[in-house]
């Protein structure tokens, strides 16, 4: 065996028995063109035990955005023995990434105006009123609420400083008060109904 015969090998970009069972699985997929081989990766030898990867845009246009494989034994490593678990991963660049939406155009809005705040006055309903929060978002709307236990007043301090339209406070577990910000006209309704409701008034 001599070097050139490892250059012929790294060039021909040939797989191997394990490669090839893993690129025929990424086939199947219906993925496979969005495999190349490369033999020149090479990526943390003190602890990969397996075939390892990078991605790239498929304009090659920046550097890698994500690289990863096959450590086996790092838990074992980390755990000093205690645990040892098969296992895979990866790394991503938020840097890549970024310049990889603003090249394509991608890059979101930022800014989007805040909707809804929720306000927490009883500390006993924090687990409804999140749940409300979660309702909101997946409503679409744009929604914050404190994070830790605040005082109702620098609550409402918040909201406004954030620009919020509307103010809701759960009452109990099934009424809330929503207060728009705007005109500070307020009103009761269930609070099953607010996501809803304010949905259709976006």
């Amino acid at each position: 065996f001599s070097i050139e015969h490892l250059n012929d090998f790294i060039e021909s970009g040939q797989p191997t028995d394990e490669l090839a069972a893993i690129i025929g699985n990424i086939e199947a997929r219906g993925l496979g063109d969005f495999i190349k081989i490369d033999y020149r990766i090479i990526r943390g030898l003190a602890y990969y035990t397996g075939p390892v990867y990078e991605a790239f845009d498929k304009r090659g246009k920046f550097r890698a955005i994500a690289g990863g494989g096959r450590y086996d034994h790092l838990v074992k490593l980390v755990s000093g023995g205690k645990s040892d678990l098969p296992a895979l991963g990866f790394g991503m660049g938020d840097v890549v990434l970024a310049e990889l939406l603003k090249d394509r155009g991608l890059v979101p809005p930022l800014g989007q105006a805040l909707e809804a705040y929720v306000q927490i006055d009883d500390e006993s309903l924090r687990d409804a009123s999140l749940g409300l929060v979660q309702q909101l978002r997946q409503g679409g709307l744009a929604t914050e609420y404190p994070l830790l236990k605040t005082k109702p007043d620098k609550q409402l301090k918040r909201a406004l400083e954030l620009k919020a339209k509307w103010l809701i406070t759960l009452q109990d577990t099934n009424q809330a008060t929503v207060k728009n910000l705007e005109t500070r006209k307020e009103q009761t309704c269930p609070a099953s109904r607010i996501a809803a409701n304010l949905s259709e008034t976006a």
